[in-house]
Order: C-alpha cells, then sequence, then structure tokens
C-alpha cells in the first residue's frame, strides 16, 4: 500500500520536509518491488538508492539540529545510527542471495518481505512522526529555507 505525504507530517523545514517526502517516495518503490515480480537486482538498486539517500537525509537534518542547537541532538543522532544498523541489518538478506538462488523478488521468503515492510513503515510511522515532530516548536522560529 503506498504511502502518501501529508501536510501534518511536515516539521516546517523546506529541506527536511523535501527530504521526507522523497524517502517517502523511495519506500513507495521499494515496497512496489518487493510486492511485484521483478529481477532480484531491481530490489538491490532500491534498497541502495533508499539505503544512500537515508544516510544524506540523516547527514543533513543533523546539521540543522545542530544549527538550532536543539537540546536532544545526541539522542537523535543516536536514534539515526540506530535507524542505519537496522537498515543494513534488514536489507542483508537482498544482498546476501545470489541471482541464481532467487533471480526474482517473487522468490524471496515472506519473512524477509514482512520484516522490511516492517521497518519502513515503523521508520516513517516513528522516527518522522515522534522524534522528528519534536524539532517542530524549533523550525517554526526559522524562515522555512533555514539551512545553518
Amino acid at each position: 500500500m503506498t504511502i502518501a505525504w501529508s501536510e501534518a507530517w511536515s516539521v516546517g523545514n523546506d529541506l527536511i520536509d523535501a527530504d521526507h517526502r522523497h524517502l517517502l517516495t523511495l519506500i513507495n518503490i521499494f515496497e512496489k518491488v518487493l510486492s511485484t515480480d521483478r529481477p532480484l537486482t531491481d530490489l538491490r538498486a532500491a534498497v541502495d538508492a533508499l539505503f544512500d539517500y537515508t544516510q544524506g537525509h540523516f547527514a543533513r537534518e543533523e546539521h540543522i539540529m545542530l544549527g538550532l542547537q536543539y537540546a536532544k541532538y545526541d539522542h537523535h543522532k543516536h536514534a539515526h545510527g540506530e535507524l542505519i544498523e537496522q537498515l543494513k541489518q534488514a536489507t542483508q538478506p537482498i544482498r546476501d542471495l545470489g541471482d541464481v538462488m532467487s533471480p526474482s523478488t517473487a522468490d524471496l521468503p515472506r519473512e524477509i518481505r514482512d520484516s522490511l515492510s516492517g521497518l519502513l513503515r515503523h521508520w516513517i510511522l516513528d522516527h518522522i512522526l515522534k522524534e522528528d515532530m519534536q524539532l517542530k516548536p524549533l523550525l517554526a522560529k526559522r524562515p522555512g529555507n533555514f539551512a545553518p
């Protein structure tokens, strides 16, 4: 099921909100590839795109948090590190599978599919809506394009 952006998810910063929208797009692409019979290389490409963009997003967000002198910066940065590690662990089975063993996404075990979808949805609902929303009051005092 596609996740659609909601303005209620906005933290009030153009850069962070654009990143979140793009992450949703990448997650939706990933889930579409995961739920259809596609070459495993397509799934690996979706994983790599999501992983790379996530790392860049976290770096940008952390830079903004430093500029805001965010009191919970260390906690938030630690949460980012945990999410990256969870993403690495959850996607490792995809990297480990050889094209001969599993030539398409239809061949992936159900537990791998469910684990990946669950992680990504949890990340969106929990991290963005709970952790990132704590930045909103600080960002409200800055212009929408604040990027120190």
